[in-house]
Parts: structure tokens; sequence; C-alpha cells
């Protein structure tokens, strides 16, 4: 059975320990056995507090992050690179104290519109960062899981194709690949296909509507998206994503494009994802990570 995950931007991605109990919380109550919690201004993160608030909730902890400006791990700049990577790391670090078991995101390169495309010493340089980074992180029991997102958010990888091409450049058996249905419906020619061709090597399928909002609505079939998924006994994590302004901090939003809120009921949102999930899965159950 799947094991199923969302995102803290439903409610709240402040990560202030009383903040994140509180989203646990909801998490709990809509049947949810992870929270991916992004990993952001990582000198605040009140690291023993998260890891504690998790344990009490009994909700497995998940993370997201990209890289800052300046700290470009595909960079020809070597200086560029060097903050990438050490970047990274400081995420691999908090990420092991918060006890995550799986870091989800753009680790690869720059998050925003690139204005140029992206060529191959590019993707080669980040993949030797991203694969000194994955021994880091598997010796601190953590997953990486690159996430590929569309055109308009990185010039690097967009498709599964193309991240197919970078786990084989990375060759680490501790980086996977997270394919978003939002991001999959703007960049492949048959997406369906597409999460196919990305099981093999699938650390998160994640449900996301083509407005960001409530997954019964946008216009995304995603029953079909899941129907390879399900058709596999794909037994890993299924996410679910959502986003209003203000359950961000507005530097992320503004990251992310997302200009307004697009439902207002974090609450009744989770509890229709999960009873999608359920319908195309069934019942989740509980349990560790393989491979981790």
């Amino acid at each position: 059975m799947v094991r199923t995950s969302i995102h803290a931007g439903v409610w709240s991605t402040d990560p202030d320990p009383e903040n994140v109990a509180r989203v646990l919380a909801e998490v709990a109550a809509a049947g949810f056995e992870c929270l991916a919690l992004p990993l952001r201004n990582l000198p605040s993160l009140q690291t023993a507090a998260l890891s504690a608030r998790f344990r009490q909730a009994g909700i497995a902890a998940l993370a997201t992050t990209g890289l800052p400006a300046g700290t470009d791990v595909s960079s020809a700049d070597a200086d560029r690179r060097n903050k990438g990577e050490e970047h990274l790391r400081r995420v691999v670090a908090a990420a092991r104290d918060i006890g995550v078991e799986q870091v989800n995101g753009v680790l690869y390169g720059p998050l925003g519109h690139a204005g140029q495309p992206v060529d191959a010493d590019a993707r080669r340089r980040s993949a030797e960062v991203v694969a000194r980074v994955a021994d880091v992180a598997a010796a601190a029991g953590v997953r990486l899981c690159v996430e590929l997102v569309n055109r308009y958010e990185t010039a690097m990888l967009n498709s599964v194709e193309q991240g197919r091409e970078y786990l084989a450049l990375v060759d680490h058996p501790n980086v996977r690949l997270h394919v978003d249905t939002y991001h999959m419906a703007i960049e492949e020619r048959d997406p369906v296909g597409a999460v196919s061709a990305a099981l093999p090597v699938l650390g998160y399928f994640e449900f996301d509507q083509s407005h960001r909002g409530r997954l019964d609505e946008g216009s995304l079939d995603l029953r079909a998206f899941a129907e390879p998924v399900r058709a596999s006994g794909y037994d890993g994590l299924v996410g679910v994503e959502a986003f209003s302004r203000s359950g961000l901090a507005p530097d992320h939003a503004n990251v992310l494009s997302i200009w307004r809120d697009q439902f207002e009921d974090g609450t009744a949102l989770a509890h229709q994802a999960m009873s999608l999930i359920r319908e195309i899965f069934g019942t989740s159950q509980p349990g560790a990570i393989s491979g981790i």
C-alpha cells in the first residue's frame, strides 16, 4: 500500500514548532501519514523542537528545499557551486536533526525563470554535486528526491525523460524522482505515459491540480494520471500539494508565482484529497521508506 503525504502549504509553512504542531494535528485528523515541510531560513529552524513535535504527533517528517540565490550547483562558477553544495549539506543536517526521511525539491539548479537554455555541461556539474550530497544524505538516513518542474520555473529538468537522464548522471541509489501532476500537465506530451516511464525511479508521486487548489476542482484528470502508479503496485509515497498565498511566506509565494488564495479551507481540501487517494489506492498503511 502507498504511504500518504501532504504539503504544509495546505495550511501554513511557518516552521515555528507550535504552528507545525497545529498543522500536524490537522494532518493526522485527515488521515495522512507524512507532512512535507519546507526547510528554508536554516539558521532559524528549531530542529530539536520540530523533531519532538513530529514524534508527538505520530506523523513522519518529509521536507522540501531549493537553492537560494547565488548557490547554483549547476553554475560554471566554482564559488557558486561550492555555496550550493554547502547549502544542500546544511539542509541534510537539518533534515537529520528533525528526523526527516526524504528531502524533495529542485536540488539541482536555480528555481525561477531562466531566460536561456541549459547545456549538458551544466547538468553534468549539477549531477556531480548532487551525487556527493547524496553520499552525505545516505549516511544521515535521508533520501533525496529531485522534483521535475515546468519550464517557467527552471530550464534544468522539466520532463521525465530529462529526469531519468539526470539520475543516470548522478548514478546514486539514494536519489529518486519526484513527479507532480501540475508540472507534468504543462511539460509532457503524454503525461500518463510519462508517469509509467518514471515508475522504475519514482520516489514521490504528487497530486496537484491545474490551479494548485482543491483536487476536485480544476482541469486535470488526476485518476488518469494515477492509474499507472496504482496498476504497478507502487508502495511508495503519494503526496498532495496545494497553495494559497496566505499560507506561504511572501518571498516563497513570489518564487512559486502564487499571487492569490486558491482556496480558503485547507482542512476541507485535505479531507477531500484523502478521499481521492483512498478511492484510487485503497487505505494506506504506515511503514518505513525502503532503501534508506
